[in-house]
């Protein structure tokens, strides 16, 4: 990223709490998904035991997904309008929500 963008964007930038709470969870997750591996690669695990690891992951991602967005709407999106960008922020928006 070009030093120009990065300064235009600093202001939407995550807020410093929610990042630190985002990357510890975020390797809890990592630390989970390397245990559902040590899991898979063992041969008498049961299928539902990994299925249940696996789910328990995907809650824990939608979680982090989750307290990164309400950061996004409490610091970003209900702002926008006095920034002028309300526009580009539902748009930007409406383009993460399509894939959730």
């Amino acid at each position: 990223m070009a030093d120009s963008d990065k300064q235009c964007c600093d202001h939407l930038a995550i807020e410093p709490a929610v990042r630190e709470d985002a990357t510890a969870r975020l390797r809890s997750i990592r630390g989970h998904v390397d245990g559902v591996l040590r899991m898979l690669e063992r041969d008498d695990v049961y299928c539902v035991d990994a299925l249940k690891q696996i789910k328990a992951v995907q809650g824990a991602l939608a979680k982090t997904g989750d307290l990164i967005l309400r950061g996004h709407l409490k610091h970003h999106v209900v702002t926008a309008h006095e920034r002028g960008d309300e526009d580009a922020i539902v748009a930007e928006l409406m383009d993460v929500l399509k894939y959730r």
